[in-house]
C-alpha cells in the first residue's frame, strides 16, 4: 500500500473543509434573499458534510478486511449517506418549510467542492 493512514486522514479532512467552506460563502451570498435562504444553504450543505464523513467513518474504518467486506462497508456507508441527506431534505421541505432553492443549490456545490478538493495534488 502506497498511502499511509495519515495521508488518508489528511485527505478526508479536506474532503469535508472545502465543501463546507464553499456552502458558508453560498449561504452568505443567499442571505442577500434573506435569512431563511441562507439557512436552507447551510442546512443541505452541511448534511452533505456530514454525510461525507459519516460515509468515510463507516466505509474506511474497522481496520483489514475482505475484499468482500470492505465493498460492504463502502456500498452501507454510501447508503447512510444517502438516507441522510435525505431525511434532513424531507425535513427541511416538510416541517421546517425552507425555500426548496436554497436546499436544493447547496447540494452540488457541496458536491463540487468535495470532488475537486479530492482530485487536487
Amino acid at each position: 500500500m502506497l498511502n499511509s493512514v495519515e495521508a488518508g486522514r489528511r485527505l478526508m479532512l479536506r474532503a469535508a473543509v472545502y465543501p463546507l467552506a464553499a456552502v458558508v460563502v453560498l449561504a452568505l451570498a443567499f442571505l442577500l434573499k434573506g435569512p431563511y435562504h441562507a439557512l436552507g444553504a447551510l442546512v443541505s450543505g452541511v448534511t452533505v458534510v456530514a454525510g461525507t464523513v459519516l460515509a468515510a467513518w463507516v466505509g474506511l474504518g474497522g481496520g483489514v478486511r475482505s475484499a468482500g467486506s470492505a465493498m460492504i462497508r463502502l456500498f452501507l456507508g454510501f447508503m447512510l449517506k444517502m438516507a441522510l441527506i435525505a431525511a434532513v431534505l424531507a425535513m427541511a421541505f416538510v416541517w421546517w418549510r425552507l425555500p426548496p432553492l436554497a436546499l436544493l443549490a447547496a447540494i452540488p456545490v457541496a458536491l463540487m467542492f468535495q470532488v475537486l478538493a479530492l482530485a487536487r495534488r
